[in-house]
């Protein structure tokens, strides 16, 4: 099985990545591939009517789609930004088609450097698999007070946090599982319904 993990900070070297590479590692007992990718890196071009073109601008929007058809699994990481998701999130999940991510899992982690973090949760919850059938996990993982959270080598500090972690990437790899032959014989019965009701 294939993990995907989307670090959502339009920052360098930011918390948001620090946390994919700590899920990265996190993850490996349960799925053969985990790729992360790093929306400040990537730089997508925000959402226009363009997409739907063969133009180069959106060479690099085709290529990491052409990673997410191949997922069985995903994890979106935001950082908290006045109580927000991050613009560079938002517009990632706009690129997203059901082609990519219809009823396969999603692992929602929200970061911030005191004790917030709940918020863009909420705000994913509300938006994030509107038209792309995205199935998000009930559960979801928040670091607070991130800049106290890991050591240098990206070891987790807190016990707590550590045990949560590795059950949440088990519950994740299982959903992944259960979840593969329904996307399997449900994707494309489900193309006229892709705009919801």
């Amino acid at each position: 099985m294939k993990l995907t993990i989307i670090a959502g900070s339009q920052r360098a070297q930011s918390q948001s990545l620090n946390v994919g590479n700590y899920l990265s590692g996190k993850a490996q007992a349960h799925f053969d591939k985990v790729q992360a990718f790093d929306l400040h890196e990537l730089n997508l071009p925000f959402w226009n009517e363009g997409v739907w073109s063969e133009t180069d601008e959106w060479l690099p929007w085709r290529k990491l789609a052409k990673q997410l058809v191949d997922s069985d699994a995903f994890i979106f990481i935001t950082p908290e930004w006045h109580g927000m998701a991050t613009p560079a999130l938002k517009n990632f999940l706009l690129l997203t088609t059901a082609q990519e991510m219809a009823h396969k899992p999603a692992l929602l982690v929200s970061v911030s450097v005191s004790v917030n973090g709940v918020y863009p949760i909420s705000e994913l919850r509300m938006t994030a698999s509107k038209n792309n059938h995205v199935c998000l996990l009930p559960d979801h993982l928040i670091f607070r007070d991130i800049e106290s959270t890991f050591d240098e080598h990206l070891m987790c500090k807190y016990d707590h946090m550590e045990q949560r972690t590795l059950y949440t990437m088990e519950l994740l790899a299982c959903y992944a599982n259960a979840l593969k032959p329904i996307h399997k014989a449900m994707h494309e019965k489900g193309q006229p319904f892709v705009y919801g009701m």
